[in-house]
Order: C-alpha cells, then sequence, then structure tokens
C-alpha cells in the first residue's frame, strides 16, 4: 500500500486469516490485509502475490505445489483464479452472475471443489482445471460451503446448514452419494479437513462462548483460544497448521504447540484530516429548497404535493406553493386521491408516524391509522376506497378509507418500497429485496405483485440481472392507464410495459439520459414528475422533458444579539483539566469569548444562560447514525443527551437534505445533520437505501448527485468492488467530500477517510477487523492508528453469531429506566423494548456479550493508546437513539480509556471526523456556539456526560425540561379494526425470503 506522506508498518499478527500450506511443507502462503502473501512454513517475512484490487483470498496450493487457487472479487463477483506459486500466470476459472468461493484442490489437481451460488442456495461445485467446466455434486435447499477433498479424491466433505449458520459437515460422492460426519447442536461448525491417511477429520467450532479446533469430535486446541474459521492444513499424520490468536500455529495432537513467526511490511498513506466542503454556516440569505420529499403530480397534472422543510405543500404549477399542513411536526409523503379533491400524507404529529388525510377545499385533517401501524408511503386504490402502505417499514397493507380496517398484504419483508396498485385495482406491487441466497443477505430490488383477492403474488425482473435503483423513491410506479409502470434503474428514468396481471413485459426502456428520482404518473398517463438532482422535471413517456420549477426559498434561523453562559466549570476540549468560574460569551451562534466571571459585563439586552452547579462541554458528536429521523421528537431526544451534530453515514438521497433545511432553517429542533445520502453499493444490494452501481456512468451520477444536493460525505457499502471504490473516493475528493466504508485495507489503500464499526458486514463471509470472538490483532489496530483514518468502533451491535450483543450494555444501563428524556419522547412501545432489555441484562447476567464486549474495549483502548482517531457513534435507529451513545462512552472508560480521551473522542475526534475542526469541537473564540451542560463532573465520571440539563446549539439554548415536554397533540384517537391477513403461505411455499426464518434482524 503507497500513498502521499505514507507511513511503513510491519505487521505481525492476523485478524480472521486463512493459510494454506504447501504440499512440500516448505512455504505457506497467507491471506492478510486483501492480499495473498507467501513465507517460509518456518516462519519469516511474507512478500506479497496480489494486489489490493484483486481482493484476493481463501488460497490453496495444487497437489504438485507449483500453483495456487484463490477467490478474487474484482467485477463485483466472487470468481475463481489460478496462479503460479511465484505470483506469476494469473489465469481467471469462474464467469458469470453467481459468487464461487472457498475453492480446494482435488488430490490429482485436476479439479476444484468451490461453494458457488445455484438456484438460490451456494452448493458444492467441482470445476476442472483445464475448461472450466463446472458440476454441481449436490442437491437440496441448505447451504453449503468450505468444501474438501477427500485423500482418495473420490468424496468431498463440507458445512452444510441453514442460512450462514451450518451446524453439521457432511460428505458427498459423485453419485451423490451423502453423510454425515459431524453434528452440533450449538454455535457452527467450519473448515473440515481431512488427514493425509483420510483416517481423521479436523474442523472448527464456534459458539458464543469460545471457538476450538477439533479433531474427530475431540478439542485439541486450548481454552480460551481464538481460532479463525477455516480448515486446519494437515502438515503430517497428526500436525496441523491453522491460524488463531493472531497467529500462525502449528499443533499438534498430542498437544504439543509451536507458532510461526511472520511479517509483512505495508506501507499506508498518512489520513489527514480534509477540510469538509465548504457550508455557509454564517449566511442569512435565501437559499433554494433541494430536499423534496416524495413530489407527487396530481391528477389533472396541474398540481405537485411534496413534503419539504417539515410541512406538506402543494404547488398549482407555475405559481408559488403553499404549506397546507404547517404544524409544527413533520408532514411529508403525499399521495393523491384519483379524484385530486384529497391526499392522504405521513404525520409525527401524535408521537409516533401515522396516516393522515387533508382535503384540498377545506383544508380539514382527519388521521386514519393508529401510530402503533407506523404507517408510511401511503397510495389510494384508483377508485379512491382504499390506502395501502408499509407498516412498520417491513409490511405491506391496505386501509379501508370507509372502515378504517387495516389488512396485512405481504410481510414482513425488508424494507419494501411504496406500493401501487395497478389499475384496476385488484393486485399491489412494491420493490422489494429478492437475496441471493440466505446464506449473505444482499440481492437485487425486483418487483413484487400480490393479487388482493387470493394473496398469490410473482415478481417481476424489468432489467434481468439489473436492480431498481433503491426501495425508497424508484418505483415502481404503474400508469393509470394500466399499460405501463415507471421506475428508477441505472440511475434514470425507465418504463416497461404491463400484462395483465402487472408482470412487466417486453424490453424495459430508458426514457431520457437524465438523472431521475420519484417518478409519479398524471391521471391520463400522458407525463410523469420525477427529480433530477433536486429540480422537478415533467417528462413524456417519449422522453421530452420540461423544468417544473418551483420557487421555494428558505433563510437559516441564526440567532443575534449576545448570550452569556456563566459556569462553575468548563471542560473546552483543549486539554484534559476543568477551567473554573468562566463565562462563555456568544456572539450570536458563534463563540466570541471565553473569560473570568464578570470580566466582561452583562449589557441591557443581553441574554444570560445560568450554569451554575454545572459543568460546560463542547457539544457531543454521534458520527454513525442514520436518519431520516421520521419523528421530530427523535431529534430532540438527542439534543436532550448533549448530541449537537449528527452525521449519518447512509440516509435516503432527499430525506437528508430535507432534514438539514428543516433543521437549519428552524423550523425543526435538533442537532446539526451532516450526512451521505443513499450508499454507494454494488450489483447487490441490502438496505433500502443502498444504491446498485456497477459502472463509471452510475458512479458519476451518484457523485454528481451528491455535489448538486449539498451532501457532506459518501459511504461506499458492502458489494462496491475496489476499482469502482477507488473512484468513488477520488471523485468525492475532488469536490470537496469525505469518503468511509465498512473495510480499512483496501480503502486505507484507495485514499478513503474513514472506517466505520469495529465488526460490520462483509462481503467475504467473515469481519475482516474482529473474530467471532471479537477480538481485533495488529493488522487491524497498526495501520489504523498509523494511518490517522477516522474510526468508529459502535460498540454493542452484533457478534458471536447473534443479532444484537446489546445486553452488554444494557447490563450498565439502570440508569436509564425511567429516565424523562427517554420515558417522554421515544414512543412507547420503544420504550418498552428499552425497558425490557435493560431489565433483562439486569436480572441475568450476559456473560458471553459481556465477554465479546469487552475484547471490542481493549481493541479501543489499544487503539486511544496509540493515537488513533476514534469518534463516537452508535449506528441508531438499529439501537436507541441517544442513551446508546452515552452506554458507548461509558463503555469506553469501564474498558481502560480515560474519562478525558473518552469525552475527546465524543467531541475533538467527532469534529475531526466531519472534517469541521475549526468549527466544532472545542469550546474557543471563532467556533459554533455547540455547548452542553452536566451536572457533575465527566472528566473524573463519565456518567456526568449524561446528566444533561441544558443544550446550546447554533447559539439557541434549550433545557432538558424544554425539550421533553409535551408537544400539541390531535388528541384524535383511532383503532383500526385488523381484517383477516390475506393468506401468506402461497407467496412463502414459492419464495422463501418471504419466510419468517430469513427474514434478517442483522446490523451494519
Amino acid at each position: 500500500m503507497a500513498g502521499a506522506r505514507a507511513v511503513s508498518v510491519t505487521v505481525t499478527e492476523a485478524t480472521n486469516a486463512s493459510a494454506s500450506l504447501a504440499p512440500d511443507g516448505r512455504t505457506v502462503v497467507l491471506d492478510l490485509l486483501n492480499l495473498l502473501w507467501t513465507l517460509p512454513a518456518e516462519g519469516g517475512d511474507a512478500v506479497p502475490l496480489t494486489s489490493v484490487e484483486e481482493e484476493a483470498s481463501e488460497p490453496d496450493f495444487s497437489p504438485d505445489g507449483r500453483r495456487i487457487v484463490y477467490q478474487v472479487y474484482t467485477g463485483g463477483v466472487f470468481h475463481l483464479w489460478l496462479m503460479n506459486a511465484d505470483g506469476t500466470g494469473r489465469r481467471q476459472l469462474t464467469s458469470g452472475d453467481a459468487d464461487h468461493r472457498e475453492p480446494r484442490f482435488s488430490p490429482d489437481g485436476t479439479r476444484i471443489a468451490c461453494a458457488a451460488e445455484s438456484d438460490g442456495r451456494y452448493a458444492v461445485h467441482v470445476v476442472d482445471v483445464d475448461s472450466g467446466e463446472a458440476t454441481s455434486w449436490t442437491t437440496g435447499t441448505v447451504q453449503e460451503g468450505q468444501p474438501c477433498w477427500t485423500p482418495d479424491g473420490t468424496a468431498i466433505a463440507f458445512t452444510t446448514g441453514t442460512a450462514d449458520a451450518p451446524q453439521a459437515i457432511d460428505q458427498v460422492t459423485a453419485d451423490g452419494t451423502r453423510t454425515t460426519l459431524a453434528k452440533v447442536t450449538e454455535g457452527r461448525l467450519a473448515g473440515p479437513s481431512f488427514s493425509p491417511d483420510g483416517s481423521r477429520l479436523a474442523y472448527v467450532h464456534l459458539t458464543t462462548t469460545g471457538t476450538a479446533l477439533v479433531v474427530d469430535g475431540e478439542t485439541v486446541s486450548d481454552d480460551g483460544e481464538d481460532v479463525f474459521p477455516f480448515a486446519a492444513r494437515w502438515a503430517g499424520p497428526d500436525e496441523l497448521l491453522y491460524t488463531a490468536d493472531g497467529r500462525l500455529r502449528r499443533r499438534t495432537i498430542q498437544g504439543t504447540v509451536e507458532d510461526v513467526p511472520f511479517s509483512a511490511r505495508v506501507t499506508v498513506p498518512r489520513v489527514t484530516e480534509r477540510p469538509a466542503a465548504a457550508r455557509d454556516f454564517d449566511g442569512t440569505g435565501g437559499r433554494q429548497t433541494t430536499g423534496v420529499v416524495g413530489p407527487a403530480l396530481s391528477p389533472d397534472g396541474r398540481s405537485v404535493a411534496f413534503g419539504a422543510l417539515g410541512d406538506l405543500w402543494v404547488m398549482r404549477r407555475g405559481r408559488d406553493p403553499e404549506a397546507v399542513v404547517a404544524d409544527g411536526h413533520r408532514n411529508t409523503d403525499p399521495a393523491w386521491a384519483p379524484d385530486g379533491r384529497s391526499l392522504v400524507y405521513v404525520s409525527d404529529r401524535d408521537g409516533g408516524i401515522a396516516l393522515w388525510r387533508y382535503d384540498v377545499a377545506t383544508g380539514a385533517r382527519r388521521r386514519l391509522t393508529d401510530t402503533g401501524l407506523s404507517a408510511a408511503a401511503p397510495v389510494v386504490s384508483p377508485d379512491g376506497t382504499t390506502v395501502a402502505f408499509v407498516s412498520e417499514g417491513a409490511t405491506l397493507c391496505t386501509l379501508g378509507l370507509a372502515s378504517g380496517a387495516v389488512r396485512k398484504v405481504a410481510g414482513p419483508l425488508n424494507a419494501p418500497g411504496r406500493p401501487t396498485f395497478t389499475a384496476d385495482g385488484t393486485r399491489l406491487s412494491a420493490a422489494v429485496l429478492v437475496p441471493v441466497t440466505p446464506r449473505y443477505r444482499e440481492g437485487h430490488n425486483r418487483i413484487l405483485t400480490v393479487d388482493l383477492a387470493t394473496g398469490e403474488a410473482h415478481y417481476s425482473e424489468p432489467l434481468p440481472g439489473g436492480s431498481l435503483a433503491n426501495r425508497i423513491d424508484a418505483g415502481p410506479v404503474h400508469s393509470p392507464d394500466g399499460t405501463r409502470t415507471a421506475y428508477i434503474a441505472n440511475g434514470t428514468l425507465h418504463i416497461s410495459d404491463l400484462d395483465a396481471e402487472g408482470r412487466t413485459t417486453g424490453t424495459a426502456r430508458r426514457v431520457s439520459a437524465e438523472t431521475a428520482d420519484a417518478p409519479s404518473w398524471s391521471g391520463d398517463s400522458a407525463s410523469l414528475l420525477h427529480l433530477s438532482d433536486g429540480r422537478l422535471r415533467l417528462t413524456t413517456p417519449a422522453g421530452k422533458t420540461s423544468a417544473v420549477p418551483l420557487r421555494l426559498i428558505w433563510r437559516p434561523a441564526l440567532p443575534t444579539g449576545r448570550t452569556v453562559v456563566r459556569a462553575d466549570a468548563l471542560w473546552d476540549g483543549t486539554g484534559p483539566g476543568l477551567r473554573r468560574d468562566v463565562d462563555i460569551v456568544l456572539e450570536g451562534h458563534r463563540i466570541a469569548a471565553v473569560t473570568p466571571r464578570g470580566a466582561r459585563s452583562v449589557r441591557p439586552g443581553d441574554k444570560v444562560v445560568d450554569a451554575r452547579g454545572l459543568t460546560v462541554l463542547p457539544g457531543f458528536v454521534a458520527v454513525h447514525e442514520h436518519g431520516p429521523w421520521e419523528r421530530n421528537e427523535l431529534m430532540r431526544l438527542w439534543l436532550s443527551f448533549g448530541v449537537t451534530a449528527l452525521r449519518s453515514p447512509g440516509t435516503a438521497h432527499y430525506a437528508a437534505v430535507e432534514a438539514k433545511e428543516a433543521l437549519t432553517a428552524g423550523r425543526r429542533t435538533g442537532p446539526r445533520v451532516f450526512a451521505a445520502g443513499d450508499m454507494v453499493d454494488g450489483s447487490r444490494i441490502y438496505y433500502s437505501s443502498a444504491r446498485p452501481v456497477t459502472d463509471d456512468e452510475q458512479l458519476r451520477r451518484e457523485i454528481s448527485k451528491a455535489r448538486a444536493l449539498g451532501h457532506d460525505m459518501v459511504k461506499t457499502y458492502v458489494r462496491l468492488p475496489y476499482a469502482l471504490q477507488r473512484k468513488a473516493v477520488r471523485a468525492a475528493h475532488r469536490i470537496g467530500l469525505r469518503t468511509t466504508s465498512h473495510y480499512l485495507f483496501g480503502p486505507l489503500d484507495l485514499g478513503a477517510d474513514g472506517v466505520e464499526h469495529i465488526g460490520g458486514t462483509s462481503r467475504y463471509g467473515r469481519r475482516q477487523k474482529e473474530t467471532h470472538l471479537g477480538h481485533s490483532y495488529q493488522d487491524v489496530t497498526g495501520p489504523l492508528a498509523a494511518s490517522g483514518m477516522a474510526f468508529t468502533p459502535t460498540f454493542g451491535l452484533s457478534g458471536l453469531g447473534l443479532s444484537a450483543v446489546r445486553a452488554a450494555l444494557y447490563r450498565h444501563a439502570e440508569w436509564a429506566l425511567d429516565d424523562t428524556r427517554l420515558t417522554s419522547l421515544l414512543t412507547a412501545a420503544e420504550y418498552a423494548e428499552l425497558r425490557e432489555g435493560i431489565e433483562a441484562a439486569l436480572a441475568e447476567e450476559p456473560t458471553a456479550e459481556l465477554a465479546f464486549v469487552a475484547r471490542h474495549g481493549e481493541t479501543v483502548r489499544h487503539l486511544v493508546e496509540q493515537g488513533a482517531n476514534v469518534a463516537v457513534g452508535t449506528d441508531s435507529p438499529l439501537v436507541p437513539p441517544g442513551v446508546y451513545y452515552h452506554l458507548n462512552l461509558q463503555t469506553m472508560v469501564r474498558h481502560g480509556v480515560s474519562p478525558y480521551e473518552a469525552l475527546r473522542s465524543a467531541t475533538v475526534q467527532g469534529a475531526r471526523t466531519l472534517g469541521l475542526s475549526d468549527q466544532l469541537g472545542t469550546v474557543e473564540p471563532g467556533k459554533l456556539a455547540d455547548l452542553v451542560m452536566v451536572e457533575g463532573d465527566p472528566t473524573t465520571d463519565i456518567a456526568a456526560a449524561a446528566a444533561v440539563r441544558q443544550v446550546v446549539v447554533g447559539g439557541i439554548s434549550h433545557t432538558v425540561a424544554d425539550l421533553t415536554a409535551n408537544t400539541k397533540r390531535s388528541q384524535t384517537a383511532v383503532h383500526n379494526a385488523a381484517l383477516p391477513d390475506l393468506p401468506q403461505q402461497p407467496v412463502r411455499e414459492r419464495f422463501w425470503w418471504h419466510r419468517e426464518e430469513h427474514i434478517h434482524h442483522s446490523c451494519c
């Protein structure tokens, strides 16, 4: 790895690395730092064989030791490659759209076994080395992986099970005869391998409490050993080479152990703080609104409804827009009734998310759904009698407007998109994630259509092998005449024909080359409204496009005058000590001076904030919190916990901008927001706001959109290959945007600014930055600390094979029970879930989760001690907002980070992660006036940081009592009767991802 202002790092430990031993026992090839390395079997200096962009891993020597097979991720798909043992003579062996992983040479060297995608599962395939022809050796529905040959080449052993947690090792012969060799009921199995004579079977067993190398059912590794989930290589009849505890290790069955020392020298760029793109914090002039959410063209084509600045607007084309619902709450996502006389929209007016109806003629508003449904993304049926919507972000439902009764149509699913009716109203369609296999969660956005009478369903794939752009505002939207559907794919507006059952037919047609989002038909099906980089556009199906001018100007709500904050104590962020008896003088929204108490007299008209008895600190910065923050109360909750700036590494494009504009304009109360839009992903995606990007043109569109919408950063996600990630990083940097991702080694070489999570989802089948037990070794901590890359650990998410390890943090959260901030600003359901989690962790010690998080804590302590740039974030809303931020801070201190360094992570390092050290992070003259006032001294007791009493953001002060006060509610009670669900069994039988066991609850 090389770059400007580079620093050399010698790596002597490995995290989750696999290794292969040459047949002559003299050489090892090691998978480390996204590279393959070769080194002497007795140890020594490692020599790289591959480049970072190849993303080579899982190597295996040929029986004659002359060649190596390995998996590569270069074109957005995992494929098998061959090379000579010295790294020359590279040749691609497999091709196509299916992933091929975990290769192993046959004993005669003519074939390679691998795990390959086939018919919705991973199966054991055998590839001919010369011809590349592949055959499947297994059938069924389970997920199979990590194959290895018997020494005589007649059979293959492999892991097998559901999803990504195999609990058996089976063996299969070429004729399909199958037997089970090992089985467990707890944890999962990995890495089978046979002894040279085939009489012994080794494998790895991973549970929530430990990992073990097992031979013939007996554990041979030591207690507490951190064994990596790869096949041990037999160095003799009773000796194995494997990876564990960050080491290459030899072990005999009798228990003799010897570590094999290695050193791999890499050069990493020194990542200095990249100043954030120009953002005007001081101007008061008018600014054009670009955060336009859910624009909907009226049936007559003459008006546009949309959400912006927290309000619901209707604009007659050619006129200025009118705020038709502006009540201090968040009103958005409008849908027209077919007669154009009313709108159904989404509002948080009564604390939760609910559907409301607005009468265009009278202005009357009526709530339609109970907040417990968390109803969003509405659409009205062609006959005007029914509203379809998404409930709790997962279930497609319908609502009878006359009866108020709700029926479940399909789900739960993974964040389906906004539904659309067929023209006759008998079917409902929506964008739905279709995973490729249950082993990994990623897949494609396809169009699900459900018969509203029978529950029968089908999927359409309008662009074969492709994907809709997201599941938020990419459609599909069926034309009112029933002949076509519009959607966004590859960044542009497309149209496909529909048959009588709502299936797409024929070839998809790109309407124009213009970047597009959020399509909406006119009632006569003659035109489509859509967004293009923040502008409204009207397009005919033939591609004739015209502008729809939007004149909606907002202005920053900046305070004027002088404010004096009188504090007993100040931690200003510049050093470890407190300053006593100080006045912090604010001029408008900036800090003018910090002086001894009374050094400047209070003038008539000055506002005085009494912080006597309190400690003042810089406002906290939370650097990994995803929007779109559908409820205003969530933003007040963040402020009540002292967080004055939120960084969202992935939020829907227009919702992110709407939040920033509404907050800056003073329409909503909350922290500053710094956000990426949709995440830039590869050909497969998972989250609803991830964009499938597969070529340079699509990438250019996304970066251009980020610039046009004023985003603050770009986040690349799990399946984007490094070749495109390099281009994304460079393009973002050219326009002043910072970049981040889940990966460390490759992006560091590519010039990225940050990395998210100690763990985090990975495309490699294992996490790169932590092991199953939560250890991170020097190959992670060394480059990360030496480079200065920004890092957000996010404690207490998932690990140990568990979807959540929150209990480790909840064990220390008794202080949060009955906290007014949480009881007032979370919904009743959200608070009940939090309380239940805390009480369960208090009632029974979560030993495994505590040990896992302690290992994360040890890693972070080592990083802080080495001078790494560690900031604080939580990955909300996957975890409770606000409170989990302080649980993260407290976790750092509990595991050895000093309160001072933890506070620096929350402030100084947070500002650096934003590229805004000149504006935020410390209490110094000239900086933005973001302050938090707490009871107690958090420099000695980090728990005091959560005892927030007042907060100042942009010079405007708020007491916690004010933030938690009940806002005006409608006092309307709505109880929706529940109709019988549409039959779910037929669709679940046809489409496995509809089954409850395949609804992922994973994180990050």
